[in-house]
């Protein structure tokens, strides 16, 4: 089917396509878990339960959490027990912690909000990093750092955050006094968040905040203009770094999915940003993180644009609003992804340098190994951050599926067709089973036309006819073949399996 062009040069005017998935099903198997989140607000206990928690009898945290329920920072369940071991998330942590210090100040939740939505709101005030997006989420350890440094006023990367908590004996490692023995990755339990809040209290008195974002948008705290230097001290190493269609180089963030985020830096300075997740922010309209739709941009924006002019040449904007809006804000072109299928919600932000923008003259960037390379991954990550945001597993990597994959890419480009099926007849499992790989279940998704992976994904998530079913699947692993050439000038494929056991 045809897909949406977000933008084409007048004169020359390109249609990325997708087609509809394949999917071959060897055997039946079972839907992959969606993770147990701890979903309400915190248990509260009975009013004539004891306060001697009947699970807390000989467990190494049994003095913090008879603290915190003594203090009102944290209640039992109505059984008598605590369960320390259960996980935290990131509303909960965030309660407990406003609980030890501005207690009752808080005000209820008003009718229709969630219950954590006041806390969320004193947070947003003090510019901490949390987002009630992620309210439901699983808490780690390393982001329990970065919460507590920042209500101490510091700004700071996971490794730096934990640097701050062992320099100032608010926090001891679980395998080692150190950064690396601190356990950054590992989810937070119950037990560990009292110790957390207990530790602070006994060494520092008051929180703080942080200093409000300079620049019109934010995702987790980095704005347009901001040096790498801030970027290394707030978020610390990315996991990879990236080459661009734009010439810049991106900076991946996906440790954690749930704040997957692509920092696009050149010459020192950040000129491009894009999340997925919600981890951004807007400094005058309030419709950063979750829960916004076209409809919010439209009001706090106004209509997009429907064309880009540069130089000579009128880019147009095909279709403007309906699946993204395109913005000129501050020096920098915005574009909010929404997504069809959730009534138009925001599903990710892309904020682009003007000057960047403008100095790109072509629609399709030239091939180059290292571009390829870094579309097929970002690809990859981009499907994880959205199932991950929707409370799905992320996949697995796949070299077998991504050989498959990119060479499917290869031969629509090289031969001039764009099919599930090949010219000579081949389909996907004759594809799977000629690179001997045994599944029990294998889906494909292909598109072409598309400048990059953002955009390619994008098209996918908001398909009315499977790819988005194949992204939100039941597959546990996958892999990622892009091929720069041919009429349509980049072929993309994904090839989603689960392993036959």
């Amino acid at each position: 089917m045809g897909m949406r062009c977000r933008w084409s040069l007048v004169r020359k005017k390109s249609l990325p396509v997708l087609l509809a998935p394949a999917l071959v099903v060897a055997a039946s198997f079972g839907g992959v878990a969606a993770p147990n989140h701890n979903w309400g607000p915190i248990s509260a206990m009975a009013a004539d339960a004891s306060p001697i928690l009947s699970d807390m009898e000989g467990h190494w945290g049994k003095n913090a959490v008879e603290w915190a329920v003594g203090e009102g920072i944290v209640n039992g369940f109505a059984d008598g027990t605590f369960k320390p071991n259960q996980q935290v998330n990131e509303a909960e942590f965030l309660t407990m912690l406003l609980r030890a210090y501005v207690g009752s100040t808080i005000p209820a939740a008003k009718t229709g909000d969630a219950w954590y939505a006041p806390y969320y709101a004193f947070a947003a005030e003090m510019h901490w990093p949390v987002n009630q997006g992620s309210a439901s989420a699983v808490y780690t350890r390393g982001q329990v750092a970065r919460l507590l440094a920042a209500s101490q006023g510091k700004e700071l990367g996971e490794a730096a955050a934990v640097a701050f908590l062992l320099d100032n004996a608010i926090a001891q490692g679980k395998t080692a006094n150190t950064v690396a023995g601190f356990g950054a990755g590992d989810t937070l339990t119950r037990a560990e968040a009292v110790q957390f809040i207990r530790n602070m209290k006994q060494k520092v008195k008051f929180v703080t905040g942080l200093a409000a974002q300079t620049g019109a948008f934010a995702v987790r705290g980095i704005s347009i203009g901001d040096t790498a230097e801030t970027v290394q001290t707030k978020l610390g190493a990315p996991s990879r770094r990236d080459p661009s269609e734009y010439g810049f180089e991106w900076s991946i963030y996906n440790a954690d999915y749930a704040q997957y985020a692509q920092i696009g830096i050149k010459d020192g300075k950040v000129v491009a940003l894009y999340t997925n997740s919600p981890v951004w922010t807007a400094r005058e309209a309030g419709i950063g993180g979750a829960g916004k739709t076209s409809a919010d941009v439209t009001k706090a924006y106004g209509k997009p644009l429907d064309a880009l002019i540069k130089g000579s040449s009128r880019f147009l904007l095909n279709n403007p609003g309906v699946e993204d809006g395109v913005y000129e804000i501050e020096g920098a072109y915005v574009t909010f992804f929404y997504d069809t299928h959730e009534n138009n919600a925001l599903e990710a932000i892309q904020i682009i340098a003007k000057d960047v923008e403008q100095a790109r003259a072509d629609y399709y960037p030239p091939a180059s190994d290292a571009l390829r390379q870094a579309f097929e991954r970002e690809v990859f990550d981009l499907a994880n951050a959205a199932r991950v945001k929707r409370g799905l597993t992320a996949f697995s990597w796949d070299d077998g599926s991504a050989a498959v994959a990119r060479g499917h890419s290869g031969d629509m480009g090289k031969t001039g067709y764009f099919d599930h099926t090949s010219p000579g007849g081949q389909q996907l499992k004759d594809r799977f089973e000629a690179a001997g790989i045994a599944y029990k279940l294998v889906g494909e998704n292909i598109a072409a036309g598309q400048p990059n992976a953002i955009t390619a994904h994008a098209g996918w998530l908001n398909s009315h006819t499977g790819h988005r079913k194949s992204l939100l699947g039941n597959a546990t692993h996958l892999g990622v073949g892009v091929y720069f050439g041919g009429s349509l000038h980049v072929y993309y494929t994904q090839n989603f399996y689960t392993p036959m056991e």
